[in-house]
């Protein structure tokens, strides 16, 4: 018999995870903000016209995930999201042919598509199949590779748009972008620990280790406990979960006009492609930070700490004037409130409803993260055409932010109620092994 590895597969699982999501997410999704300015400079359109298409990549994602969460469950995931990464790279390399709006607002249909499967369900649902424990972490190390790719794509995008255009910034990120994260999705993505004979990862005393489940005891079987979709439906805990998980999405896209606020104030563009890179630094830290506190206190101390944070860091940005370092330390803050959209939003839905039906009961939540961002897309621009300043979206972000902090315990609670009042007891992450009597 050959040696073990000593690795389990759910960390491999992990870099699959960067590369379907983090990648795609930090090179195309965050340096959306970036192109604006030369966009509209370029065509004379208004703020409202040349961001149109974030609004409604975010409706169209919210309609697509239930559907993206049938079809993760019925397709090898492996499969399906290399597909998609694919078409994220080609549609945004086409942009550079656009010179019309409603351009720009079909490409936000084809990566709102692509959004549904991969911005806020596919990593949650793949992790809670791969990992019993650390769960909270693993989520963690996935999204903060957002952090990494943003970090890195948003000067280097600025600096090829201020060397060669934007057209060719666009086209080179993109394609470079699908060629890694298409090759990385197809070589490593594994459905679950079942297709290649283990348990999940925590799921055995030999903790960390994949152990192969002809080793595993005698009618040992790994069971999900958790609200039904029926239960959760009936729960105002869900409708709740879904207010808080839009604020922290609308807190998240607030980052989008990062780039804008600082071209037309007194900081520059240069300075806001910066700024960008200091949140993403702050969410390599803080996504990380915050799974590793869900695993050990629990997704409402976690989420009431993400929520002030966004808030502080935030008022430090607004309140920064002229001063880069001011508002440096401001965005890398509010990167912790950043990050409470992919840590703290699944984790308070798998630690109030549990794991049992967590992807069917998760994508109603995304549903409610995707019209947020959409909604958020649309207010952030409209408000500065209306008023000429950003002041009110600071504001309006500060606000969302208090209120998702102060709304998170009262959350977990009614969620938790929908089941337990029925006699079952919370595993919140964990999946509990049963060893049937002999």
């Amino acid at each position: 018999m050959g040696a073990k590895p000593r690795i389990h597969y759910g960390w491999v699982i992990v870099v699959a995870c960067l590369a379907f999501y983090a990648m795609p997410v930090g090179v195309v999704g965050n340096t959306a903000g970036v192109y604006a300015t030369p966009v509209m400079d370029q065509f004379g359109w208004s703020r409202t016209e040349a961001t149109l298409y974030m609004a409604i990549q975010q409706l169209v994602a919210a309609a697509v995930t239930p559907l993206a969460g049938m079809v993760l469950a019925r397709f090898n995931p492996r499969w399906v999201l290399t597909i998609i990464c694919i078409i994220i790279g080609v549609s945004t390399a086409a942009c550079v042919t656009f010179t019309e709006p409603w351009q720009w607002n079909l490409y936000g249909v084809a990566y709102g598509f692509c959004s549904g499967f991969i911005l806020f369900l596919a990593v949650p649902t793949i992790i809670n199949r791969w990992f019993v424990r650390r769960s909270g972490f693993a989520i963690g190390i996935a999204s903060a590779g957002i952090g990494v790719f943003g970090a890195l794509a948003s000067p280097v995008t600025q600096m090829l748009i201020t060397a060669y255009g934007w057209q060719v910034a666009r086209v080179s990120t993109s394609l470079v972008c699908m060629v890694v994260s298409a090759g990385l999705t197809a070589l490593l993505l594994r459905p679950s620990p079942e297709s290649i004979g283990v348990l999940p990862y925590g799921a055995d005393k030999a903790y960390g280790r994949p152990v192969p489940l002809s080793d595993a005891s005698e009618g040992q079987e790994v069971v999900r406990e958790g609200a039904t979709v029926r239960q959760a439906l009936r729960s105002p805990g869900l409708y709740l979960l879904m207010v808080v998980a839009g604020c922290f999405s609308m807190g998240a896209f607030f980052m989008q006009q990062v780039p804008s606020i600082c071209a037309v104030g007194p900081l520059g563009a240069e300075v806001g492609a910066f700024a960008v890179s200091a949140i993403m630094i702050g969410t390599i830290a803080g996504k990380p930070l915050l799974g590793w506190l869900a695993d050990r206190v629990g997704a409402v101390p976690t989420g009431m700490i993400a929520g002030f944070g966004g808030a502080v860091g935030v008022a430090i940005a607004l309140f920064s004037g002229s001063s880069a370092a001011m508002f440096f330390v401001g965005v890398g803050i509010y990167g912790l409130g950043y990050s409470s959209l992919s840590i703290v939003s699944p984790m308070l839905g798998s630690q109030g409803f549990g794991t049992a039906h967590f992807s069917e009961i998760y994508s109603y939540v995304c549903m409610a993260i995707s019209v947020a961002s959409a909604v958020g897309s649309f207010a952030f621009a409209f408000l500065y055409d209306v008023t000429g300043s950003f002041t009110v979206d600071f504001l309006l972000v500060i606000g969302i932010y208090l209120a998702s902090a102060l709304l998170c315990p009262v959350t977990v609670r009614l969620c938790r109620r929908s089941w337990q009042s029925c006699g079952a007891s919370l595993a919140g992450e964990e999946l509990n092994l049963q060893e049937s009597a002999s």
